[in-house]
């Protein structure tokens, strides 16, 4: 088979290869058995270095689409093919139950992949791409090199001590001082944000969301049997302003809110809002839970302080993570809370998951310096920063009036509202047939049928030519739901029916 290199790529050569030679598997180009090439003839044949195939063997071995034998070569082990949902007909209805708050993804089809030709803007991560790969491979393997037996051990289970040292500092650096005693390393933000959860509240306590909000919070916080009492947003993020109406009926111990480039609108909260919250919450005695997942990745506009910053010792958790900043796959997230809090939360961790894994904390404080961070990015944010603005001109250009968005300053979301005629249950079906999926409104809401009108669309995780087509795609959809709704309204039966003799 023909493997194309494209050296000028920020893709490593050997995950090209790999990715090349993992498709001929699945599409049956090679079938079970069949042996590959050593690695020093497709090293010759494509002119890179034999560590090069090597690597992308072992990638290959990893995923287990290869079985390697001692002196014999490298064959093909071919997974044992997956039981595919069953994709809509042209003229069926489109499976709408499927389309879950219970699923991250958000696209309706959680267990099986995406089909090569789906344009998926309904991802909650960044781009894997971005990560320097080769640079991280070379860590780990230094890591285990000289650190094996404690790499491989359980560690420390508030954190390994000198990341959760370096984090102080880049925090301390950002504006919000930290001490490595106040960071808990948790297992993803998700997980930091269970434990609060599950430290703070009882089956029947009150927490304010904004609306909308984080799906997986959501789900979250219904799974604890927490009551959810949602406050409007805008523009300038929550409206603090009816928050004193609702702490006073609802007596509420939480405020959940995300201030940075919120999920899934990509808002801010105004500096004057995020005072005035504190101020309120501090008056009547709530915690606040900052959820800060994506605050570095600011792309223009003025920073603006956390609320963890400005706030008194103990009226503000804040949890961030590594997952959408670097690698999805890292599952490493921190919390940092200050000692009422902090003693408790790091007891419910031992318990609940005893720990993070040990080697992937060593390899991460081994990447994540000041300096290295930083350049980390600069350089991501400079890619998302193309990737949003691409967005942003193929939707001014080609979207159907009534539709209406806003440009997010950072972050890795576009929220889309679409005309009342446009709902997202007629619109999945037919962008499914076009090829795109994207996040529906109704996973952000308490009240589900709120969000009827709204989407989310990631412009991070895919290529400026896949966000050009995809929303082509999807502006052709919305404008058959369109037309189908106009045809409709105009049809002699729709007459007939709201036709009512006086």
């Amino acid at each position: 088979m023909h493997i194309p290199l494209d050296r000028q790529q920020s893709i490593p050569l050997y995950l090209q290869i790999e990715e090349a030679l993992r498709r001929a598997i699945l599409s049956g180009v090679f079938v079970d058995g069949d042996k590959l090439p050593s690695t020093r003839t497709l090293a010759a044949k494509l002119a890179v270095s034999r560590l090069t195939v090597d690597n992308a063997y072992a990638e290959l071995a990893a995923k287990g689409f290869l079985r390697q034998r001692r002196g014999s070569g490298a064959y093909v082990s071919h997974p044992l093919p997956q039981l595919a949902l069953p994709r809509p007909a042209s003229d069926s209805t489109f499976p709408a139950e499927r389309f879950t708050t219970l699923t991250s993804r958000l696209d309706g089809y959680p267990d099986t992949p995406l089909p090569d030709n789906i344009i998926n803007f309904a991802a909650g991560v960044g781009s894997p791409k971005v990560f320097p790969q080769e640079e991280f491979r070379k860590i780990l393997l230094s890591v285990l090199s000289r650190h094996a037996e404690e790499a491989f051990s359980y560690g420390e289970y508030c954190g390994y001590y000198p990341l959760r040292d370096t984090l102080g500092r880049i925090l301390t650096a950002q504006g919000i001082p930290t001490h490595a005693e106040q960071l808990l390393i948790t297992n993803g933000s998700q997980h930091a944000i269970s434990l609060i959860v599950q430290s703070l509240l009882e089956p029947g306590d009150t927490v304010i969301v904004e609306q909308p909000t984080y799906a997986e919070a959501l789900g979250l916080l219904r799974q604890h049997r927490i009551n959810i009492v949602t406050v409007a947003s805008d523009r300038h993020g929550m409206l603090v302003e009816q928050l004193p109406a609702l702490i006073e009926k609802h007596q509420p111990k939480l405020i959940y809110t995300i201030p940075n480039f919120h999920n899934p609108t990509g808002r801010c909260m105004s500096e004057a809002r995020r005072r005035r919250l504190l101020a309120l919450a501090q008056q009547a005695g709530v915690v606040i839970l900052e959820d800060d997942f994506v605050g570095d990745l600011r792309y223009n506009g003025k920073q603006l302080p956390s609320l963890r910053s400005l706030a008194q010792p103990g009226a503000v958790i804040y949890v961030s993570t590594f997952s959408k900043m670097l690698l999805p796959s890292m599952r490493i997230g921190y919390l940092v809370a200050d000692s009422e809090h902090y003693q408790r939360l790091a007891r419910l961790k031992h318990v609940d998951s005893f720990t993070s894994s040990s080697l992937i904390q060593r390899a991460l404080d081994a990447f994540v310096t000041i300096g290295r961070y930083e350049k980390q990015l600069r350089r991501t944010g400079r890619l998302y920063r193309q990737h949003r603005d691409v967005m942003v001109t193929a939707l001014q250009q080609q979207l159907p009036p009534g539709c209406q968005f806003e440009t997010p300053e950072g972050g890795l979301f576009i929220w889309l509202k679409l005309p009342a005629a446009v709902s997202t249950e007629a619109l999945m079906p037919l962008a499914w047939r076009h090829g795109v999926t994207f996040a529906r409104g109704e996973c952000f809401y308490a009240e589900e049928q709120q969000g009827a009108h709204g989407l989310r669309l990631n412009f991070a995780a895919n290529t400026p030519p896949q966000i050009e087509e995809g929303i082509a795609r999807l502006c052709r959809a919305i404008n058959e739901v369109i037309t189908s709704e106009q045809a409709a309204v105009q049809s002699p039966a729709h007459h007939s029916r709201s036709f009512i003799p006086q």
